[in-house]
């Protein structure tokens, strides 16, 4: 059993909330209380499984328990939970927002569940676009179940996300049967081959600043303002990213504050200069709202 310890600010039971918002996902798995993910570890695989008691408790169901990958473990689950971050300065930066701060109340200790995995949170959002949740998440069960690689435990597969390399070597036709788009299928290939190739990578996209990342990223095929912005949100810790066009964003907004119409992009940018500095985290406190 590996411990790992949490921040003062850390509620487990919103981070179960948030995981089990769609039955359709196909990334990790909820037995219970329990969430179990595979992670890949220089292409072998390894499932885990997290609980909470008073700090986080991690089992590896994987026969490779070497420090290697108890480290790549606590590593990965410190990013997904994302147990660095100050909340307290989140809270004190937004607290003239009363809406905001009433959410920050009701939700209190919720981290950004992230994507570690940058490569995952740009095909997640290029699978989501104008299209609704649901569909996406039929999506993406489709393309995992299809290109993935699983690990069975107890009569159950887990799986994990197909690696760059194996979405590259696809074709548009192959997407087709999955009910994918020709456009999506196209930009799905576009972002894997950029992997693939070494000319897009997470290491090097830390290094950058945010209109750098931003640049590189929007120069892809597929990839716009959202998706960068959700993806910088998400995967590179960048806490002010605002995928300001976001639909759920706009729908939660609107029932927060009462508002007789959904926002206008321009006047959800004016209402956001509160939260500067955290318009990421507020985005994402903004979509948990919506599950209730």
């Amino acid at each position: 059993m590996i411990e790992l310890f949490t921040p003062k600010e850390f509620n487990f039971d919103q981070i179960i909330k948030f995981l089990s918002r769609n039955e359709k996902e196909c990334l990790h798995t909820l037995r219970g209380r329990e969430i179990f993910k595979v992670i890949s570890n220089e292409n072998a695989l390894i499932l885990f499984s997290i609980s909470f008691d008073s700090c986080l408790q991690i089992s590896i169901h994987s026969e490779d328990k070497s420090q290697k990958n108890v480290d790549l473990i606590k590593n990965y689950v410190n990013d997904w939970f994302d147990l660095e971050a100050n909340l307290d300065l989140f809270y004190k930066t937004v607290q003239t927002d009363e809406v905001l701060a009433n959410l920050c109340e009701k939700f209190h200790g919720l981290r950004m569940i992230g994507m570690p995995d940058l490569f995952e949170s740009l095909i997640w959002s290029i699978i989501g676009q104008q299209i609704n949740l649901n569909f996406a998440y039929s999506l993406k069960e489709r393309l995992v179940h299809n290109f993935g690689q699983k690990i069975l435990f107890e009569n159950e597969s887990f799986y994990a996300l197909p690696t760059p390399e194996r979405l590259a070597n696809l074709t548009i036709e192959d997407f087709q049967p999955l009910q994918f788009s020709r456009s999506k299928a196209q930009y799905i290939l576009n972002v894997s081959r950029e992997f693939a190739e070494g000319n897009l990578s997470q290491e090097a996209l830390r290094k950058l600043s945010f209109e750098e990342v931003k640049e590189k990223l929007v120069k892809i095929k597929g990839i716009g303002n959202w998706t960068a912005n959700y993806s910088m949100m998400k995967s590179l810790k960048n806490y002010d990213a605002f995928p300001v066009e976001d639909v759920g964003l706009h729908n939660a907004v609107k029932t927060q504050y009462g508002l007789t119409a959904k926002p206008t992009i321009k006047e959800l940018n004016q209402m956001a200069e509160k939260w500067k500095g955290w318009r990421g985290y507020a985005t994402f406190y903004f979509w948990h709202s919506l599950l209730g």
